[in-house]
């Protein structure tokens, strides 16, 4: 591989990070994305595989350092997002001292020191396949606490064994809770639908610097798993999330997974995503009540009348029309409910 030169401020521009958030890449305070391997590799050389490997092997190293190393704590426990984990209880808030915070941290993973820390969690976000916007960066180390607080979320669950094919014939049904007004009373109906046939369901908010929607994997159990985050706080947004992860698992399996644990949604992901995309579209919303309505003429009254065909809200249709392009992003958001987080970092408040 030749060796390529180019100016750090350029190699900034083009990871799209601030000089700040580039200078802690470059101290290794901050983790490789996969979209950050990718433009590496373009501006660089070699692989997106080789820069994540390197990354991984980075983490490792790191691990392996003496444990009485102070700088190692220190921006070990820099980089996790310990003011959300306080706000959310998944630390105690009287965690004050790093040495206490960097306990408190390792017994939220679930380890007892930094160095089984690095070997369990080496692989970044590990094997999941998560939705996020492709314009925001994803900060990883406040993902992989995010999808941890999901694994904790179900730890507990003892779920019968996964029925494909029942899953894939409950969803159509599921669209009718999206009714319930308040997370509070369709989430736990979501949550033992899903349950009866094998599938785990969890939310929980995300820390900050984690932008994902949803994710889903495969628990070692054998029972796939779907993690919300009511990113948006909107309830067409929240709906086609949870759809488009189902897509994935009745569709993809565990082929979009990869077993080491590093993000692989199977040979194509653009082809997956757009298959799980227009699964969650056409159950939502199919497309010969899209046309029968876009015919109608699409205001309020008829959007109305058409959800009620469709079994969901006025708001998830105006969502589609939205994603679309049918309609302005701008326009008819009065039709939507819209959320808040109060207290329970699991389960948001509609704003009434």
């Amino acid at each position: 591989m030749g060796t390529k030169e180019i100016d750090g401020s350029e190699l900034a521009d083009a990871l799209g990070i601030s000089a700040d958030d580039f200078d802690a890449l470059i101290s290794g305070r901050r983790r490789l994305t996969e979209s950050d391997a990718g433009v590496l590799a373009d501006n660089l050389g070699s692989t997106t595989r080789f820069w994540l490997a390197r990354d991984k092997s980075y983490v490792l190293d790191m691990a392996r350092l003496d444990e009485s190393s102070q700088d190692s704590e220190a921006s070990w426990v820099a980089s996790m997002p310990a003011a959300s984990m306080r706000r959310f209880g998944w630390v105690p808030k009287d965690s004050k001292s790093k040495n206490k915070l960097k306990d408190e941290i390792l017994a939220f993973f679930g380890c007892l020191t930094l160095q089984e820390w690095g070997q369990r969690y080496s692989s970044g976000v590990g094997a999941v396949a998560f939705r996020t916007s492709l314009s925001l960066a994803s900060d990883g180390m406040a993902t992989l606490v995010w999808l941890r607080a999901g694994e904790l979320a179900i730890a507990d669950g003892d779920l019968p064994e996964f029925n494909r094919s029942a899953f894939r014939n409950m969803l159509p049904g599921l669209k009718k809770l999206s009714a319930f007004k308040r997370p509070s009373a369709f989430l736990p109906r979501l949550v033992a639908a899903c349950r009866s046939v094998g599938v785990a369901v969890a939310t929980a908010r995300t820390p900050d610097g984690c932008r994902a929607s949803g994710a889903s994997w495969f628990h070692t159990n054998g029972n796939p798993v779907i993690l919300l985050s009511f990113r948006h706080m909107a309830e067409d947004h929240f709906w086609f999330t949870f759809f488009h992860e189902a897509a994935h698992i009745v569709l993809h399996g565990q082929d979009h997974i990869d077993g080491e644990g590093a993000v692989f949604m199977g040979t194509d992901t653009d082809i997956q995503e757009r298959e799980a995309n227009e699964f969650a579209q056409e159950l939502l919303f199919p497309a010969n009540l899209r046309e029968e309505l876009v015919n109608r003429g699409v205001g309020p009254k008829a959007i109305m009348a058409i959800a009620r065909t469709a079994d969901v809200t006025p708001g998830i249709i105006v969502g589609q029309l939205q994603q679309a392009d049918v309609v302005d992003h701008s326009k008819l958001n009065f039709l939507k409910r819209r959320y808040r987080w109060g207290e329970d970092p699991n389960i948001p408040d509609l704003i009434d």
